[in-house]
């Protein structure tokens, strides 16, 4: 509202032939005491077919994909960690049967080493 206001005070101080586009607009509005330039209660984003609407639109579109992709992330990491903790606990089984098939070839050495 005081956007408006300080707007309107540009305007009657300004020079005219300064003035922008919307400048010379407004100034010829209020001259011939017209207000239909100024949004009462009226605003894009509230309107149907606004670019409001539009940014909101898609500020939740963005948000809804962040979302699916922090989903993606979560599910991802979660099947990398099960894969390492499956890695892991087959090193584990291998070291446990070359630790079995090492002790016992050295037991069969000792036996076939051993005296009758």
């Amino acid at each position: 509202m005081w956007h408006y206001l300080y707007f309107m005070v540009l305007v009657r101080v300004k020079d005219p032939t300064e003035f922008t586009g919307p400048e010379s607009y407004v100034h010829s509005m209020i001259k011939s005491n017209n207000l239909d330039w100024f949004p009462r209660l009226r605003a894009l984003s509230l309107m149907g077919g606004g670019q409001g609407e539009g940014g909101e639109l898609e500020l939740r579109n963005l948000q809804a994909q962040l979302e699916r992709a922090q989903g993606a992330v979560r599910a991802l990491t979660d099947l990398l960690t099960d894969l390492r903790d499956q890695m892991t606990e087959q090193r584990k089984q291998k070291q446990r049967i070359g630790l079995l098939n090492s002790t016992s070839a050295y037991l069969q050495n000792l036996q076939m080493n051993l005296p009758p």
